[in-house]
C-alpha cells in the first residue's frame, strides 16, 4: 500500500475523525483496494479539478469532512488551490509532489534524465513553493514532509484534520528508488518562514510544520454577512 495512504489511514485514527462523514476527493488514479483500506467514500475527478469538486461538496453538505489529494504540485488546478485557500474553505489538502529535481543539496539526483520516462525538458521550470503559496493566501495549517517521514506525516495529518479551514500538507514522493535520497537530503525546520522553503538545487529540502493559526472559514463568513443583510429571512448553511 502507498506510504502516504498508510499515513492518512493512521492519521484519521489518531485524529478521531468520523470516517462515516469523511470523503476523499482526488485527481490521482488510486487502485480500488485503497477505498476498502481507508474505509471512506472516494471520488475521482479530472486532473486539476479535485479542489473545486470538494468545494461544491462542502457547500452542499457542511457535515462532510473533505480530504483532497492532488498531484503535479497543483500546477493543474492551481487557480482552484489559490482561491480555496483565500476563502479559507474547510478542506484538508494533501499535495503528492512527485516532481523530479535534477539536483538536491548540490548533489545530482540518482538516475538518468535522458531516459524516456523523464523528458529532457521536464526540469527547466522553477519549482513551485507550494507552502508559501498556501500561507500567503491564508491557509490555517501548512506542512511539508517526504513520504519516508512516516510518523511525522501521521502526526501532521492527525493535527490538521480537526482544524477548521484550509489545510495543506505537501508530501515529497518521487519514484520509489529516489525516496531515500530525498529523505536523506531533507532537514526539519519547524516554523520556518515559508518564503525560505522553496526547493533549490544547492540546499536540502526543508520539511516540517510551518503554519498553524485560526481564521474564519468561508461558510462562517458567508453566514455572517448574509444574516447581517437579510436578518431572519436568511437560512444559514449549517452542519447538523
Amino acid at each position: 500500500m502507498d506510504k502516504i495512504i498508510e499515513a492518512f489511514h493512521d492519521g484519521i485514527n489518531k485524529s478521531g475523525r468520523d470516517r462515516e462523514k469523511m470523503c476523499m476527493v482526488t485527481d490521482i488514479a488510486y487502485d480500488p483496494e485503497v477505498v476498502d483500506y481507508l474505509g471512506v467514500d472516494l471520488f475521482h475527478t479530472n486532473r486539476g479539478r479535485a479542489i473545486a469538486f470538494a468545494t461544491g461538496m462542502k457547500l452542499s453538505n457542511p457535515n462532510l469532512i473533505l480530504a483532497v489529494f492532488i498531484g503535479d504540485m497543483a500546477t493543474l488546478g492551481g487557480n482552484h488551490f489559490v482561491h480555496a485557500a483565500r476563502r479559507n474553505m474547510d478542506l484538508f489538502v494533501v499535495c503528492v509532489n512527485d516532481f523530479r529535481y535534477r539536483k538536491v543539496a548540490a548533489q545530482e539526483t540518482p538516475g538518468d534524465f535522458s531516459r524516456l520516462e523523464f523528458s529532457s525538458y521536464c526540469s527547466i521550470e522553477q519549482p513551485l513553493n507550494l507552502p508559501h503559496l498556501a500561507r500567503s493566501n491564508g491557509a490555517v495549517y501548512v506542512a511539508r514532509w517526504t513520504a519516508l517521514h512516516h510518523e511525522d506525516l501521521i502526526n501532521s495529518m492527525a493535527e490538521a484534520l480537526p482544524q477548521a479551514g484550509f489545510k495543506l500538507i505537501e508530501v515529497i514522493s518521487p519514484k520509489p528508488e529516489l525516496l531515500e535520497f530525498f529523505y536523506l537530503n531533507s532537514e526539519i525546520k519547524h516554523g520556518e518562514d515559508t518564503a525560505k522553503v522553496g526547493i533549490e538545487e544547492d540546499k536540502k529540502i526543508v520539511v516540517g510544520k510551518f503554519v498553524e493559526r485560526e481564521r474564519e472559514t468561508f461558510i462562517d463568513a458567508y453566514n455572517k454577512q448574509h444574516y447581517k443583510v437579510l436578518g431572519d429571512k436568511f437560512i444559514k448553511i449549517a452542519a447538523e
